[in-house]
């Protein structure tokens, strides 16, 4: 915890015990995914949550990959759904939303709570949107329009 924070918690007579932040283990951590590569992954200090991974690693072979566990994105994409500061609860609308990367981004963000929807004029380009969140177990999450983003409306 920040020292800041401690010395406030201590000047007014709070146990610090109960403000120890808790961790679970919900995906293979980054060692395991590490060794799976054969590489070590860089943490992109500015974009939390993103490793830069060595250019000639295929991750599409990977078990990590193909069970959904590890996607690719480009920074800069992440680095839009980071801006959003999107917290749970949050209605989240993704116009041009195909291939469908950030939408799973925004999904993680929001876990079970709030809405996503993802509008992009291309259907087949939707449909590869559908084929990803489906791949990372995130499709009943999502709701997809094929439509031109200018002119979308529920």
């Amino acid at each position: 915890l920040p020292g800041a924070f401690l010395d406030f918690l201590n000047n007014n007579g709070l146990d610090p015990s109960i403000y120890i932040p808790r961790y679970v283990r919900l995906k293979p951590g980054l060692v395991d995914i590490e060794a799976e590569l054969r590489c070590k992954l860089e943490e992109v200090v500015w974009l939390p949550g993103f490793f830069s991974i060595p250019p000639h690693i295929q991750i599409a072979g990977s078990k990590a990959y193909q069970r959904g566990m590890i996607y690719g994105m480009d920074a800069a994409s992440g680095a839009a759904v980071s801006a959003l500061d999107v917290s749970p609860g949050d209605h989240v609308l993704d116009l041009c939303a195909a291939p469908g990367a950030k939408l799973c981004m925004l999904s993680d963000l929001l876990g079970n709570s709030g809405s996503l929807t993802g509008v992009d004029i291309a259907r087949h380009r939707l449909a590869a949107c559908r084929t990803m969140l489906q791949k990372y177990a995130l499709g009943d999450c999502c709701r997809l329009f094929v439509a031109d983003g200018t002119t979308f409306s529920l």
